[in-house]
């Protein structure tokens, strides 16, 4: 027997470029069924598939995906449930037979592909290819030159990593006009804008003609790796033998799912009236999210107690929105009054939705060091018991998993529930890992609050940039960041190592159970700055504008200082800086007394103290590194402070 290493990319080529979260959905899917059909090809061979962990303990086959890959393939019919989410990484390790041909696994691949790019053809592309100029040149062009493939054979570890170090895929050279999704790759009409607008502009409106609702946007023009992506979903009972969710909650959905549901239980006689205006303004409307309001759990809860305004939860998203009704290029045309019509009603409501939604991205600290210094088998089968939780996790917190395969998890959540879901994440990974002896075992994560008109594909990039550079780099693994995105950009970042958030992490997570998880630092000062009743409550807007000026001052003066470290020596050590610190709590308790003199529900000047410190300990920089943890050590910054107050408004009142 030897050992194949194998491995499928590009991966953030492929997956992280999407306009739509469809696209995002759809390119993690796929990825994950062609490395699944490059491993169904090893089975096949008399292989055993070593990493990931894809066997029970009688040796059959327990990945959904790769279960369902092999039921089809082998004309069984499909399994029930269908697989409807990636749970394959995109490299595998398997123990194979003495003569085995690893170009099996690159043939697998390449006529999976080459299937499923077939079927949109037929289905979408063939029939106005006439209308532009080489179209088929192209598409064959960019289907075949667009998958790297690496394989090596051999007992050590590294020698996939070695093998890619070689370079050999060479990228297919595309002139014309660019995708507007995959900017290297060219659009499919094979028109150029500047000498041939009405050609290009005549074929991509004749396609999306041929296309259910609106899959084109006026401004979009695809390659066809992209037109794939965002299409086979519609056809994928030809494709991959099962049929894949057709809608996909948007970001504007995502925003809103609270809203939704407090809408639905508190006003069900305007949710169904909303519900009946929104779906007479055609599909732009009335494409209904059926697979996924069902199984976000707060809709779903609220629908229960009210059923009759069941509706409002199946309408998209651009519905909800004051901005987006006011889009024309979202709608179809000739509804224009109908959407005004919805805009008048969506002011009889007096709560507005949110506009921000969150993604959250998590990965698994070191694996290859983790491979190399503990069984594989064991590592393999901890990954695997992990990612099979990852999808109720997810859905407990109202969210919706895009990918969870190995350590990897990317989800879409509400803006209430993504530090809850990434806390719960964690200690399941921790769990999964320490059952089996290996307790240093950690995972990072990432959350991006973005504003849901902001460019997905900007924001993905953002979310890897967030994980890799600032969580795992920056703050020293098994760490959170978090980043804030208006409509600009990013407007705050903030980090820290799990154990400042958590406060006491040898402690199971307090009340996790009861209380939703809301066992972190950050959600708890949340929590108690938020308003309940929509009046002030604990939150005040000038608290949070005031100490946003004392922070600028009191960095400054350490700034004056140097660094920490000089500050200690000068001052006393670490007596002075605690009472520095304590200095900071008194001037921010007397800011926080001052805001709520008008306010007769006071709270105790201790449980102020407290609270102060808790907000400065997570305003102070922490981080680890060589494995010592150097907790709020660091200078003083107010975006800790300013990221509570974002979640305490969601966004809305800063």
């Amino acid at each position: 027997m030897s050992t194949l290493h194998f491995t499928l990319g590009p991966v953030q080529g492929f997956v992280a470029r999407a306009r739509r979260t469809r696209d995002l959905y759809a390119g993690s899917f796929l990825l994950s069924y062609l490395a699944g059909r490059a491993m169904y090809a090893v089975i096949r061979a008399k292989g055993e598939i070593i990493f990931p962990a894809v066997y029970d303990g009688n040796k059959q086959i327990s990945d959904p995906l790769l279960k369902a890959i092999m039921t089809v393939a082998e004309g069984k019919g499909t399994v029930e449930p269908v697989p409807v989410i990636g749970t394959l990484p995109n490299r595998f390790k398997a123990d194979v037979p003495d003569g085995f041909d690893p170009d099996c696994c690159f043939l697998a691949v390449r006529e999976a592909w080459r299937h499923i790019a077939g079927v949109v053809w037929e289905k979408f592309v063939g029939e106005v290819a006439g209308q532009g100029k080489g179209v088929r040149e192209i598409w064959d062009r960019q289907v075949d030159g667009f998958w790297e493939i690496n394989w090596a054979v051999g007992g050590e570890n590294n020698l996939l990593d070695r093998r890619k170090n070689w370079r050999s895929h060479v990228p297919t050279v595309e002139a014309g006009d660019k995708c507007t999704v995959m900017g290297s790759l060219q659009e499919l009409s094979g028109f150029t804008c500047a000498r041939e607008r009405e050609g290009q502009d005549a074929f991509w409106w004749k396609l999306g003609q041929n296309l259910p609702g609106l899959e084109l946007r006026d401004d979009e023009r695809l390659c066809a790796v992209s037109l794939i992506k965002r299409l086979y979903p519609l056809a994928a009972e030809e494709a991959i033998g099962w049929a894949l969710p057709r809608h996909y909650p948007s970001t504007s959905y995502m925003a809103a799912v609270h809203w939704i549901a407090r809408t639905i239980e508190q006003k069900p006689d305007w949710a169904e009236k909303f519900a009946e205006q929104a779906k007479r303004c055609g599909s732009g409307a009335g494409k209904m999210n059926r697979e996924y309001s069902a199984s976000i759990k707060c809709i779903a809860e609220a629908v229960d107690k009210q059923p009759r305004a069941a509706d409002l939860a199946r309408l998209d998203g651009n519905c909800f929105y004051d901005s987006t009704l006011e889009n024309d290029r979202l709608w179809q045309e000739n509804i224009a009054g109908c959407r005004k019509e919805l805009r008048e009603l969506l002011k009889e409501c007096k709560e507005k939705p949110a506009p921000f939604y969150a993604l959250l991205l998590m990965d698994g600290d070191e694996l290859g060091a983790l491979l190399r210094d503990n069984d594989g088998v064991q590592v393999s089968r901890s990954l695997a018991e992990f990612s099979l939780q990852v999808k109720d996790i997810v859905e407990a917190h109202n969210g919706i998993t895009v990918y969870a395969g190995g350590d990897d998890v990317l989800a879409l959540l509400p803006l209430e529930d993504a530090l809850a879901a990434a806390v719960a994440l964690r200690r399941t990974y921790k769990n999964a890992f320490k059952k089996a002896g290996m307790e240093k075992a950690t995972i990072s994560g990432a959350i991006i609050y973005a504003h849901h008109h902001a460019p997905l594909k900007s924001v993905l990039a953002e979310l890897h940039d967030l994980l890799d550079k600032v969580a795992k780099d920056k703050t020293g693994r098994d760490s959170l960041a978090v980043c804030v995105w208006k409509g600009a950009g990013p407007v705050l970042t903030w980090s820290a190592p799990w154990d400042v958030l958590l406060e006491e992490p040898d402690r199971p997570e307090r009340g996790a159970a009861r209380d939703g998880g809301r066992s972190n630092l950050i959600d708890q000062l949340v929590d108690a700055f938020a308003a309940e009743d929509g009046k002030a409550g604990e939150y005040n807007s000038s608290f949070f504008y005031n100490i946003r000026s004392r922070f600028d001052i009191l960095a400054e003066d350490e700034e004056k200082d140097n660094s920490r470290v000089s500050f200690r020596s000068f001052a006393g050590g670490e007596n002075a800086l605690l009472k520095k610190d304590e200095d900071i709590v008194a001037l921010l308790t007397a800011e926080y007394l001052k805001s709520r003199e008008r306010e007769k529900d006071g709270v105790s000047v201790d449980t102020v103290k407290e609270r102060m410190r808790r907000l400065v300990r997570l305003c102070r920089r922490s981080w680890r590194k060589n494995g010592k943890l150097h907790a709020a050590e660091g200078p003083l910054t107010v975006d800790g402070a300013l990221l509570v107050r974002f979640l305490a408004t969601k966004g809305v009142r800063e």
